[in-house]
């Protein structure tokens, strides 16, 4: 018997991407729009197959921007990757 309240492997992964990209995010009203989208996110499972497909879609970009990136810092060393403005700069 399957525990009620365990957490497909599929819909923890996607919570822990977009609290990822929450975190990351810098503009408050894309930081709000983010968290809301993980309260109303409805399981994996009852997502339809094109649904899933852009899903997919949006994680092979998201693969691909990492690759990228590490390729730009192998080329160029990790100093010359860009920095984030130090918001604590501001005072």
């Amino acid at each position: 018997m399957q525990d009620p309240h365990a957490i497909d492997d599929g819909d923890a992964a996607l919570q822990q991407m977009l609290a990822l990209m929450a975190e990351q995010t810098t503009d408050p009203h894309k930081k709000q729009a983010i968290a809301d989208f993980q309260l109303t996110l409805r399981p994996l499972a009852e997502w339809s197959r094109e649904e899933r497909e852009v899903l997919m879609q949006t994680c092979s970009y998201i693969i691909s921007l990492a690759r990228l990136g590490r390729e730009i810092e192998q080329l160029t060393g990790p100093d010359a990757r860009p920095h984030s403005p130090d918001p604590s700069a501001d005072h």
